[in-house]
């Protein structure tokens, strides 16, 4: 398969006089993701020339030799396949759908899933995503079906952008937590990390359940969900370890509205989008690992820095078992998919993300914290 670099990749060779023996260096950067990297003399002409054709050629050799140095980062996306691509492997299809996602009210009014009365202040009034740019990068040439792999990658990197300009992407959070932790009464901090622990255990405790009804609707890739399934249970065994160490009942701390949707929409996804449940586990998932376990490095600058050895442990298992990579593993057993189910994943993920920002931001907002 070949690769799409991600449209707001900016490549930056970093002037600096080089010293013998001294190798070239480049910023490859991202909204969400920046690093810089070094060029052995043996490399520059090949890379150098992929940099330059980076967005204006992206089929070219280098080019895709180039991307495949970034193979474990979110940084592009699969190029729509032919339709004679599909021909002949046993893939899933997509089936009717009763559902009419041309707005989120109407989205949530026919969906079929539980609603939290809680949320509805929440709903975006109109979607705001470029939903026609999203589609046409996944769109397959000459038809209107969808490449799956091409949407779920390309929906991937889309969101980091789109949580790189908002408060989650400015450090809203984390720097709440931040604030809190270094001008409050740690009990404060520390109830907050209960609650946040909360959420988390209540995933971790349903998530398998959640994805049950795709291994009957989406049967062709029962064996790895299966195999994922058995890799996610017990994971809640982790925040009851945070609780143990922060000396909390986890039961004191209410379940908010936006991750009693986060569930209840991945179950309902489950039994009637096979596309969508392969792309919102991604919800579930980091898209890439970092050094560092954000909770965990703010629980840290507490009086407790055990006490996020929970967060820590599982962010090791998942990135152990390339979790990051399971929306994809799942997409690459899907056949083309029809335009209702394209836009019914695209809406559900706008949806999703601003209600689980919505209620962080109101978490942090009971706190006087904006």
């Amino acid at each position: 398969m070949l690769h799409i670099p991600y449209e707001k990749i900016d490549i930056s060779w970093v002037d600096r006089p080089l010293r013998q023996g001294q190798e070239e260096r480049f910023l490859f950067s991202l909204p969400w993701v920046s690093t810089e990297v070094d060029v052995k003399e043996e490399d520059k002409g090949w890379i150098r020339d992929a940099t330059v054709r980076l967005h204006t050629d992206p089929l070219n050799e280098n080019v895709q030799k180039f991307m495949r140095e970034f193979k474990d980062y979110p940084v592009s996306y699969v190029k729509p396949r032919t339709l004679e691509d599909f021909e002949g492997k046993d893939l899933q299809e997509g089936s009717h759908l009763d559902v009419d996602p041309s707005t989120p009210a109407s989205l949530l009014s026919t969906f079929g899933c539980p609603v939290d009365p809680s949320i509805l202040e929440d709903v975006i009034p109109a979607w705001m995503w470029d939903q026609e740019k999203i589609l046409s990068k996944a769109r397959i040439e000459g038809t209107d079906l969808y490449d799956p792999l091409s949407l779920v990658t390309y929906l991937v990197c889309y969101r980091l952008e789109w949580e790189s300009m908002g408060w989650v992407g400015q450090d809203g959070f984390v720097g709440f937590l931040e604030t809190l932790v270094n001008t409050r009464e740690e009990k404060e901090f520390f109830q907050v990390i209960g609650w946040i622990s909360r959420q988390a255990w209540q995933v971790m405790t349903e998530f398998c359940a959640s994805m049950e009804p795709a291994l009957t609707r989406f049967s062709k890739a029962k064996k790895e969900i299966s195999r994922y399934i058995s890799e996610e249970k017990g994971h809640y065994k982790f925040m009851e370890q945070v609780f143990r160490d922060l000396d909390l009942d986890k039961d004191t701390f209410p379940v908010g509205g936006g991750t009693r949707w986060l569930l209840d929409s991945y179950k309902r996804a489950a039994a009637i989008s096979p596309l969508a449940f392969s792309a919102m586990v991604s919800l579930f998932e980091a898209a890439y690992y970092e050094e560092e376990e954000s909770i965990a490095a703010v629980i840290k600058l507490s009086s407790r820095p055990h006490a996020g050895r929970g967060y820590e442990l599982h962010r090791k298992v998942n990135q152990e078992y390339r979790h990051c990579d399971v929306s994809g593993r799942f997409a690459s057993y899907l056949a083309p998919q029809t335009r209702s189910h394209a836009l019914l994943t695209v809406g559900l993920f706008e949806l999703t993300l601003n209600l689980l920002e919505r209620m962080e931001q109101k978490l942090a907002k009971s706190f006087g914290i904006h």
